[in-house]
């Protein structure tokens, strides 16, 4: 799929999450919820694969309850500034992507 779709993941995902209302939490699960299922090559090089591996783990880590799902479940037990902390993050590999991306 390539470079372009993660750019196109991200973007829709970043862009809902900056025009919402809603919890940071609840922003935050968005995110990754339209980013999660992304593969190496949606990104320009391994170490932004990685630090997109390490927010999802993150964003993952506390198993479900009932219908939740782990990504609901576990940003649902971070701290506002710690969810904050991952929608930078996100916006981070946004930012490497679409410079990649300027590039090609």
């Amino acid at each position: 799929m390539g470079v372009d779709y993660g750019w196109e993941k991200f973007y829709k995902a970043l862009r809902y999450a900056m025009g919402s209302n809603e919890p940071v939490q609840e922003r935050l699960a968005s995110v990754i919820s339209g980013v999660h299922h992304l593969n190496r090559d949606s990104f320009p090089d391994d170490e932004t694969y990685e630090k997109f591996q390490t927010m999802v783990k993150a964003s993952t880590m506390v198993p479900a309850k009932a219908n939740e799902g782990t990504i609901r479940s576990s940003v649902s037990h971070m701290k506002d500034g710690e969810a904050t902390l991952w929608l930078e993050t996100a916006f981070d590999i946004f930012t490497k992507i679409a410079e990649s991306e300027a590039h090609l």
